[in-house]
């Protein structure tokens, strides 16, 4: 899992104790887990069964739902806002819409909570193809949007194996942007270096679950060979192969 101390190295945007921050697209809580030494003062989620899995982890936590249908004036103030805003539209794997899908187009719902609270830090995550969606075009158009607010911002495509020693590759677009008339030192910014990855999927299974885990790779393998084996059967027979 991605977590705020081993992703990302922040500024110092001010002497406090405490950090408030809004979970957007909230999903089941993974940004509100990185930022659990803050205090979530508010949390936004459309899926239902999300919502139910969210309210369970965070039961202190104000959780709403469709952000479209949320005023801006609505939302508390905080000093940090997080967002993994829906990544089907720029996806390899969906149709590659971009704004042109309306899911597409709830990053300006973002923008318009930015526009009215001008937040100190803003932390989006995304596929890592909306760094080329459009011939990058997306990319430009959100970054020019929150210059537009007086944020200087940056980004990288981090892969979780590299950064949290994790064996999972899931490569992710971070987009990281400070208010300039409330953060000095925004310019200090840097992504962490990568780490070394020691760990395998084999630290992550409990051990009662291994042989279990080997018994369901050895009986899928079995079952690949023996339709291996019949297609070559059937094929050699004459039969039809449906």
């Amino acid at each position: 899992m991605l977590n705020n101390s081993s992703i990302f190295i922040f500024v110092v945007i001010e002497n406090v104790i405490m950090y408030k921050f809004i979970d957007l697209f909230a999903g089941v809580g993974g940004f509100h887990l990185a930022f659990k030494s803050e205090c979530c003062v508010f949390a936004s989620e459309i899926d239902r069964y999300a919502s139910e899995t969210y309210k369970l982890n965070f039961p202190d936590t104000r959780l709403e739902g469709d952000i479209t249908k949320i005023d801006e004036k609505d939302v508390p103030e905080h000093d940090i806002l997080c967002a993994g805003f829906p990544c089907q539209p720029f996806s390899v794997a969906g149709y590659r819409k971009g704004f042109q899908d309306v899911r597409g187009t709830l990053f300006f719902d973002i923008a318009r909570i930015i526009k009215y609270h001008r937040p100190k830090v803003v932390l989006l995550e995304n596929v890592k193809n909306l760094e080329n969606h459009d011939n990058g075009n997306t990319l430009k158009t959100i970054i020019n949007v929150l210059q537009d607010l007086n944020y200087y911002v940056c980004y990288k495509i981090l892969n979780s194996a590299e950064y949290s020693n994790i064996p999972q590759n899931r490569e992710r677009i971070f987009i990281v942007a400070f208010n300039k008339d409330r953060v000095l030192n925004y310019s200090y910014f840097k992504f962490p270096e990568p780490v070394e990855l020691t760990n395998t999927i084999h630290d992550f299974i409990e051990q009662k679950n291994k042989m279990m885990f080997f018994i369901i790779i050895i009986l899928s393998t079995i079952k690949f060979l023996m339709k291996e084996c019949l297609i070559r059967i059937l094929f050699i027979s004459g039969e039809d192969i449906i």
